[in-house]
């Protein structure tokens, strides 16, 4: 997207690719993957210096996914999930407007997952099946993204986290 056409695959079978605002759109609806695989974005912040500890989890899951892999976009074509990352303090490289699409779009924040199945947008939240972050917990949530998506759930293509507490209190 870049002017780099013709260009084979030459993302890591070590890191979860970086996916900017110049791409992110068409990674996510113009099928990339089979029918029903899930996209799984991390949201993350280069200019934080505390990183989730999460993240090394996630990246791990990756590493064994991968690793007799030359080229893991085009080899994991076809499986269960596809993993992703957001980095919203670079995303809006090489585009023409400041801050990144997804926190205009969905006010994402760093250390939060966004899953989409065929562009629709299933799951958008800090945990994963209610529970933790871990790789486990993930798998469970794939698992149920994928049910909802068969149900014909999706969130609206204008949903936004909320900042803060999600009840105001009247006390």
């Amino acid at each position: 997207m870049m002017g780099e056409e013709g260009k084979t695959c030459s993302c890591s079978n070590h890191w979860i690719p970086y996916v900017s605002d110049l791409e992110y759109d068409h990674l996510i609806n113009n099928q990339m993957s089979f029918k029903e695989q899930v996209i799984v974005v991390c949201v993350s912040s280069s200019s934080q210096t505390n990183k989730d500890p999460s993240e090394d989890k996630i990246e791990q899951l990756y590493k064994r996914k991968n690793k007799n892999r030359s080229m893991p976009c085009a080899q994991g074509y076809l499986d269960s999930f596809r993993l992703l990352k957001y980095d919203i303090a670079s995303a809006d490289a090489f585009t023409d407007h400041k801050g990144s699409l997804l926190e205009k779009r969905h006010n994402v924040a760093p250390g939060m997952f966004l899953m989409y199945i065929q562009g629709k947008l299933l799951f958008a939240n800090y945990i994963f099946n209610g529970y933790s972050k871990s790789t486990t917990d993930l798998q469970k949530q794939i698992a149920k993204t994928r049910s909802d998506y068969h149900m014909g759930y999706c969130l609206p293509g204008d949903f936004k986290f909320r900042n803060g507490p999600l009840f105001n209190s009247t006390k």
